[in-house]
């Protein structure tokens, strides 16, 4: 017996394998019948419509305060015009719309909406908010007070959310849709 013929027994014992396989795999599928009745509806607010609710964190870049940029994307893929409202979060939930940026130079404030406030933004537009990245270390700072922990980004359609923490190049990152 030769080599040369030993590897052919054995690539085509893998062919007949993988062949079997593929068969049981089809086989295991059964025949299409019509469909069975739709199952319960579940309960109010258990998710697939609205309100839609994306989070992105971390929402600052430690030690880097006050020289980076930090941008956020909503894109609103629905076909009608979409109500946002994007809340830059501290670590215990507070929204820091219109409060200084730690360490911002000059001085600017957190961008977004506060209480209930929306805004509306056009099927198929994309709305970029930016902002400083806070200071969160050094003389003055805790790392904390005023610091921005996540972004909760609400809408009553379908949108995508994304940020882009820049510091020594790009940092894209897609948020997360929260799950109810």
């Amino acid at each position: 017996m030769s080599i040369t013929f030993a590897r052919r027994a054995g690539i085509a014992g893998f062919g007949f394998l993988a062949l079997v396989i593929l068969v049981a795999q089809v086989g295991c599928q059964g025949p299409a019948g019509p469909p069975g009745p739709a199952g319960p509806a579940g309960p109010p607010g258990s998710g697939g419509g609205p309100p839609y609710v994306w989070i992105c964190t971390p929402a600052n870049l430690p030690n880097y305060g006050g020289i980076a940029r930090d941008d956020l994307y909503v894109f609103n893929g629905s076909s009608m015009t979409a109500n946002v409202a994007v809340n830059i979060l501290d670590k215990d939930g507070n929204n820091l719309t219109g409060v200084t940026i730690p360490g911002s130079s000059p001085a600017t404030t957190y961008p977004g909406e506060a209480g209930a406030a929306t805004v509306p933004l056009l099927p198929a537009h994309t709305r970029n908010l930016n902002w400083a990245n806070p200071m969160t270390g050094g003389p003055g700072f805790d790392g904390v007070t005023h610091v921005s922990f996540s972004v909760r980004v609400t809408a009553d359609r379908p949108i995508v959310v994304g940020s882009d923490f820049q510091f020594g190049g790009v940092q894209a990152v897609p948020c997360s849709l929260l799950p109810r």
